[in-house]
C-alpha cells in the first residue's frame, strides 16, 4: 500500500467515525453534565448508534497504530510543509500591519 492509498483509507475511516459520532450526538443529553441519561441509553436506537461508533472508532484506532509507524517520514514531511505554509501566512499578516 502506498502512502496516498493509506491516506485515502485513513480519510474514509475518519469520515465513518465522524458520521457515527454525529448520529450519537443527535441523542439528547443533560446540558449541565453533558452525559446521556440512562433512559436514552437504554433505547435500541442509542445502543445501535453507540455500537456503530465503537466499531468505527476501533477500526480507525487500529489503522492509525500501524499507519503512524509505517509512514513516519511522510507524515513528518507533510507536517513540515503545512507548518511552513502557516508561517508564511503569519509573516505576511504581520508585515501587512
Amino acid at each position: 500500500m502506498t502512502y496516498q492509498e493509506a491516506v485515502k483509507q485513513r480519510d474514509q475511516l475518519s469520515l465513518a467515525c465522524n458520521t457515527a459520532a454525529e448520529k450519537l450526538e443527535a441523542f439528547p443529553f443533560d446540558p449541565i453534565t453533558g452525559l446521556t441519561p440512562d433512559v436514552v441509553r437504554a433505547t435500541p436506537e442509542w445502543i445501535t448508534a453507540k455500537n456503530g461508533y465503537s466499531v468505527a472508532f476501533n477500526a480507525l484506532r487500529e489503522f492509525n497504530a500501524t499507519f503512524v509507524k509505517k509512514y513516519k517520514k511522510e507524515l513528518r514531511e507533510e507536517r513540515r510543509q503545512r507548518d511552513a505554509e502557516r508561517q508564511k501566512k503569519y509573516v505576511a499578516a504581520q508585515t501587512a500591519q
